[in-house]
């Protein structure tokens, strides 16, 4: 179990670093200039691949950081954004970075992503780099949740680090990386599967975001992976 005040402190530090790395490094955390783009296009790629067009989309952004996803939703035509995010630091910013952009559909929510409630459902829900920060009852109470913000063709989109053999615990570890001490929780593909298909959630397809041999594949115990979840008929009851 990692200590969550700790991992709090650790996002609300990342907002100090606006302006002294480049915009998308404050929450994908990486800062190496040439693998952060690499990683933007190859990421970018991807996703655009597992969901087609979002033109006219209501998407909501569970962990959302700064924006930067949010951003790229809006950019490819996406009809409203809700960002929701935990750290008001990071919010803030990403509330700033919109305003400057003009992105006028994107509303930043400050909240846990396992509290949030809206009596809205979307087109699409994004997870992205968020069950690794979280202990196992707030996962549970996450997807728990989805089902109230879902209608019968919403897609679930998935974006995390996910172990290869077994679970993975990082535990208040120094990163030589990121210049701090670090937590994250990293769960296997099939605790993913569990866990969304005990709620009701069919896993429509999986891979990882990277080939193998890509430099952005740094840990030997991870790999970050894309998943796409559709509602069953367990769910629609």
């Amino acid at each position: 179990m990692i200590d969550q005040d700790k991992v709090k402190s650790f996002w609300d530090a990342r907002a100090k670093t606006y302006e002294n790395l480049a915009f998308e490094s404050i929450a994908n955390l990486e800062q190496d200039s040439e693998n952060l783009q690499l990683k933007i296009q190859l990421e970018t790629e991807k996703v655009g691949q597992f969901l087609g067009n979002v033109a006219r989309m209501s998407v909501l952004d569970l962990g959302a950081g700064v924006g930067q996803w949010a951003f790229r939703f809006t950019e490819a035509g996406a009809r409203s954004v809700t960002a929701v995010e935990y750290s008001e630091p990071l919010a803030e910013i990403g509330r700033a970075e919109a305003e400057r952009r003009s992105f006028g559909n994107v509303s930043f929510v400050v909240s846990s992503a396992e509290n949030y409630s809206s009596p809205v459902a979307y087109d699409l829900v994004f997870i992205s780099g968020l069950f690794v920060y979280m202990n196992d009852d707030q996962a549970e109470r996450l997807v728990s949740n989805l089902k109230g913000f879902c209608h019968d063709q919403t897609l679930i989109l998935l974006r995390d680090g996910t172990a290869l053999a077994s679970r993975h615990e990082i535990n208040d570890r120094m990163s030589d990386h990121l210049q701090s001490r670090y937590s994250a929780t990293y769960r296997t593909r099939q605790e993913y599967m569990d866990l969304f298909g005990q709620h009701g959630f069919v896993l429509q397809k999986d891979e990882n975001m990277f080939d193998e041999g890509c430099p952005l594949n740094k840990y030997p115990e991870t790999r970050l992976r894309i998943y796409r979840f559709a509602r069953g008929v367990a769910c629609q009851r």
